[in-house]
């Protein structure tokens, strides 16, 4: 492609024409494209003049995975003076469509992945994970497609950065540019860092999530002695007005100097979910320092048992404010804690409720659980009829016009007009009706805050109700706590996220279970006579630990519970036992208790089954149990349910 240059402004400080440099980097989009492959399409690249491009993007040139565009500022084009690397900076641009990170859920990896590695700097994962990404892409575009990256970099200058002395030397190494061709004499070079990531960089060439933890602990120490000069995205906002052109260059080669800032831009919108990241077992895998590797330095003569582990400290971790760590004790995936900071780090949230109302439906998604489904005998079923007539005062809306047309083209009311008639036969097919769920779930202080820490009592809540909701059921979601800590749905609703903002909501004050609630929803309120606020058959689901003895104060004496002083009655004759008798569905108690824990609370919990759910193991266990239970009960009323039978979504009949 022959060199393009912009015009000359007609007078000092004034915004240059980019009209012919818009057309010339238009034109080099198509050899662009090619770099990656003849088969690559992407949509034309947006070029962005004087003002128009967003603030915080942090770079000349950015991409955005969600949206999946390109971007260019040309103005800053013009200021860094790279008018003629249209083809490498679009190609660029393209390789993090294709190679990396080429999608939200890899990007947001990508991102976790170096968070691990960079243990306490935090705010630099997004930055290391994309200076990450450009080595890739560049290393393939120079070596493969004969793109002139280094010319590239020769254009932006080396700056005084040690970070990005680093990365140009490596650059150096593999590209087999002599020392000093990209990187300057007047900073020093880590030049054993630099060896490491050119290595690194050839190792995980097709794995950008392999090598990204291990990148960002090799230049941790390298970050964090330039943490308190680096120059963030938000640096743009005291740029120089478009007049002063001079003092523009000026900042550039500052923020140059300061901080890789020639490295992509990134723009996602918000909002926008990474599917598949909660549970991907690549975000939590051990951080291996380049140095003991075995991909990149080879098994340094050990044997394949002996080769170093990954070093414990360098472990996923995201410190909460409560001291605790909040990695998955599991070991398989992120902690709720650590999927919200990724996705903040990518601008994708700001709310702690919304990430993990996505990380535990994620979870749930593969253990959801067959729901109950009430089948009635439909009494009669519409048939349609002959065809009759129509006369004058009878109702318009029964006029059938397809029928009359066909009779004769000219309407006459009264004389070509007819109306179908319909019929009414006795059905054999069954009407399905769905077992509503009443979901009721504690967040008292000996719960675990779902929204910092695996919880898999929680993730039992999350898998009923969205279990309930994919049969067509209605769910009402109640959390509570102490006295008058009770929030929810406020009745039975069809509304995903606000079931879930129940079940991942968490007040951690005292415990007492909301009786009153209960018993108006199932008995009627006994105060003002008003009848039960559920409509249809409903199963109960408690989600607690040994505190859900609050739920029967009238059978078992505590002393600290809200009627300490009340009469005792029989167990089936206290207000839990008559509410699920009541509510025609069943009833279940998922408890964060031992297995002698619950053996103790069935002794009172008359209409209930109850399951002990203290880890993922046991969730899986109680989700079979579940489906085993219902499957069981395709011919006859469920546990507890006196009346009708009822049988699980998705059963066959006559099983």
């Amino acid at each position: 492609m022959a060199p393009v240059s912009a015009a000359a402004p007609d007078r000092p400080g004034a915004p240059p024409d980019l009209g012919a440099l818009r057309e010339r980097w238009h034109a080099a989009w198509p050899e662009a494209l090619a770099a990656w492959g003849r088969f690559t399409r992407l949509g034309a690249p947006t070029l962005h003049g004087p003002g128009t491009a967003p603030e915080g993007v942090g770079s000349f040139a950015w991409f955005s995975t969600t949206r999946v565009s390109v971007h260019v500022d040309l103005a800053e084009v013009v200021e860094l003076g790279i008018e003629d690397h249209a083809v490498a900076v679009l190609a660029h641009e393209v390789g993090h469509h294709v190679l990396s990170p080429g999608d939200l859920t890899t990007s947001a990896l990508l991102v976790a992945r170096t968070r691990a590695g960079l243990v306490d700097q935090d705010q630099l994962a997004p930055l290391t994970a994309n200076l990450w990404s450009d080595l890739l892409i560049n290393d393939r575009l120079q070596r493969r497609a004969g793109t002139d990256l280094a010319g590239l970099w020769r254009a932006l200058g080396p700056g005084t950065s040690v970070v990005m002395q680093t990365v140009l030397r490596a650059d150096e190494i593999l590209w087999g540019l002599p020392r000093g061709d990209l990187t300057s004499s007047e900073v020093p070079v880590a030049e054993r860092e630099a060896t490491l990531v050119a290595r690194l960089v050839r190792a995980y060439a097709d794995d950008p999530v392999g090598g990204a933890a291990g990148f960002a602990a090799l230049l941790r120490t390298l970050l964090a002695s330039e943490a308190g000069s680096l120059a963030t995205a938000k640096d743009r906002q005291a740029r120089p007005e478009h007049g002063d052109r001079e003092a523009r260059r000026r900042h550039l080669r500052r923020r140059r100097s300061t901080l890789p800032q020639v490295v992509c831009g990134q723009d996602e919108v918000a909002g926008a979910v990474p599917g598949g990241l909660a549970t991907d077992p690549r975000a939590v895998e051990p951080v291996r320092h380049p140095a003991l590797d075995p991909r990149v330095v080879g098994d340094l003569g050990l044997g394949a048992d002996d080769v170093p582990p990954a070093r414990p400290d360098t472990t996923q971790h995201a410190p909460g404010t409560d001291g605790e760590g909040a990695h998955d004790a599991t070991g398989q995936a992120l902690a709720p804690a650590d999927y919200d900071a990724t996705l903040r780090l990518l601008g994708l949230t700001t709310d702690a409720a919304a990430s993990a109302r996505r990380w535990y439906r994620e979870h749930a998604a593969p253990l959801l659980v067959p729901f109950p489904v009430r089948e009635h005998v439909r009494a009669t079923e519409p048939l349609l009829g002959a065809h009759e007539q129509w006369d004058v005062g009878d109702e318009l809306s029964e006029v059938d016009w397809t029928g009359t047309l066909l009779r004769s083209p000219v309407v006459v009311p009264g004389f070509t007009t007819v109306r179908r008639s319909v019929d009414e036969d006795t059905g054999d097919e069954p009407d399905r009706v769905p077992v509503d769920l009443d979901l009721y779930l504690d967040s008292s202080g000996s719960m675990p805050d779902p929204t910092r820490r695996v919880a898999p009592i929680a993730l039992a809540g999350a898998v009923l109700a969205l279990s309930a909701l994919r049969a067509g059921a209605r769910v009402q979601a109640t959390t509570w706590s102490g006295p008058q800590q009770v929030a929810g749905t406020d009745g039975f609703v069809r509304d995903e996220d606000r079931v879930l903002d129940a079940v991942v909501a968490h007040f951690g004050g005292s415990t007492s279970f909301p009786v009153p609630l209960l018993e108006r929803t199932h008995l009627g309120d006994p105060a003002t006579g008003a009848p039960p606020t559920r409509t249809r058959p409903c199963h109960v689901a408690v989600i607690s630990d040994d505190g859900v003895v609050s739920m029967f104060d009238d059978v078992v004496r505590i002393r600290w519970g809200a009627r300490p002083d009340a009469e005792l009655v029989a167990p089936h004759e206290g207000t839990a036992a008559r509410a699920v008798a009541a509510a025609g569905g069943g009833g279940t108690l998922v408890l964060d208790v031992a297995a002698k824990g619950a053996e103790t609370v069935r002794e009172y919990a008359v209409g209930y089954r109850v399951h002990a759910v203290q880890s993922q193991e046991d969730l899986v266990a109680f989700a079979r149990a579940f489906a085993r239970e219902l499957w069981g009960a395709s011919t006859g009323a469920l546990a507890g349910a006196p009346g009708a039978g009822s049988r699980p979504e998705g059963a066959r009949r006559g099983r």
